[in-house]
């Protein structure tokens, strides 16, 4: 009894794959009827049990088919899905969603506003930058109200001279005397402006962010073919020797 022979013999009807079952290995070749998942055109009578299970699922057309490539990517179930929010999605067998990095674009901001009454935004069709630019205003002045001021001051002599010809005291002995200053302002003028407007330009870097999950890549995927003896025989099966 060959090799091949001992290892299909030793699987039972319970561990056996079935065509089109899928794991993920170490190994790097075909093997023992699984196929490494690359993406390879594949000739549909040679292959015909894997081909009844996946047809063109994958790619391909008339005699050739192509094997799945998850290379790099994390593999879902088909079906349909509903989140918390109540959103749903329907996945094919075959497609291929998300993305590496993403960019938002204007759409996927959250709504809000900048108070920019009257601004007008053009969008640039390469970078997808949003400049604003304010509505025009017509030529015209500010105006500074300064209703001017005084300032107060007094000149206040003490003990005049006394008449010594008599024995009165005609001079005061005290006087104030108060005086105000003539009003004055700042003297400051605005220069009238012509039409003119006032640009707005975005902010931020423009960069793309991470998509992806905290993922660990090991190992590859293979899918059985239905035919054990198909591939290289592993130098290791993980299975004890079979004696006879």
């Amino acid at each position: 009894m060959t090799s091949t022979m001992r290892v299909n013999a030793a699987n039972t009807a319970r561990t056996k794959p079935t065509t089109g079952d899928t794991k993920m290995s170490f190994v790097n070749t075909d093997h023992l009827g699984w196929l490494l998942c690359d993406g390879r055109v594949m000739d549909k009578t040679a292959d015909n049990l894997l081909f009844q299970v996946i047809g063109y699922t994958f790619g391909g057309s008339g005699n050739s088919f192509n094997l799945p490539n998850p290379a790099g990517r994390v593999m879902g179930t088909v079906g349909t899905v509903t989140d918390d929010d109540a959103r749903s999605r329907t996945y094919v067998k075959g497609q291929m969603v998300g993305e590496l990095d993403h960019k938002l674009v204007q759409s996927e901001m959250p709504s809000h506003n900048h108070n920019s009454t009257g601004a007008q935004y053009t969008d640039s069709p390469v970078t997808g930058d949003v400049n604003g630019i304010t509505s025009p205003n017509g030529g015209h002045t500010h105006t500074i109200t300064d209703p001017g001021h005084t300032h107060t001051y007094s000149d206040t002599p003490n003990n005049q001279g006394v008449n010594t010809l008599t024995t009165q005291n005609d001079g005061a002995d005290d006087y104030r005397n108060t005086a105000t200053t003539s009003r004055s302002t700042t003297g400051i003028t605005i220069n009238a402006v012509a039409d003119h407007t006032h640009t707005i330009h975005s902010n931020g870097g423009d960069q793309y962010h991470n998509n992806i999950q905290p993922t660990l890549f090991y190992g590859n995927t293979f899918i059985y073919c239905g035919v054990p003896m198909r591939g290289e025989f592993p130098f290791k099966t993980g299975l004890a020797p079979v004696l006879i």
